[in-house]
């Protein structure tokens, strides 16, 4: 049935702001900032007068990212704590993790913890580098490495 994820996306308080984070800090691309409303999405979301500023972000290797800042209606902040129900995580793969979390704590980045190479029990991921950081709203970002 479910042949590939087309694509992830997040809702951003502000879509200037998460664009700066994504583009300018972890190198993503771009499209223009689109700015879709109408009925058609109020139907498909179940809301009323919808109208979003959105941008579509791509990963070097195609991967696609949405965000979306809703001009209206307004939502409301959650929690983005991973242990919360609904909340998702990001996870980007990284060439060097460690030259990645001193460039971007050195700009302010927030991470949770610095690089850890561990004997995860986790199997698809035993002996990658890995490390949180809090991208735009709190939204939790992993930054992996694959085994050395």
């Amino acid at each position: 049935m479910v042949k590939r994820i087309q694509h992830f996306s997040y809702t951003v308080s502000n879509l200037d702001e998460a664009l700066h984070f994504f583009c300018d800090l972890l190198g993503l691309q771009s499209s223009p900032i689109m700015e879709p409303k109408g009925e058609r999405l109020d139907k498909l979301y179940r809301l009323q007068e919808v109208s979003q500023r959105l941008a579509v972000l791509r990963t070097p290797n195609g991967d696609i990212l949405h965000l979306i800042e809703y001009i209206s209606p307004k939502g409301e902040r959650i929690d983005p704590k991973l242990c919360n129900p609904g909340v998702a995580h990001l996870a980007f793969e990284v060439d060097d993790i460690q030259k990645t979390y001193d460039e971007l704590t050195a700009l302010g980045v927030e991470f949770n913890h610095p690089p850890y190479w561990g004997g995860q029990k986790i199997e698809d991921i035993k002996g990658w580098g890995v490390c949180f950081l809090k991208g735009p709203d709190g939204i939790p970002i992993e930054l992996m490495q694959a085994p050395k």
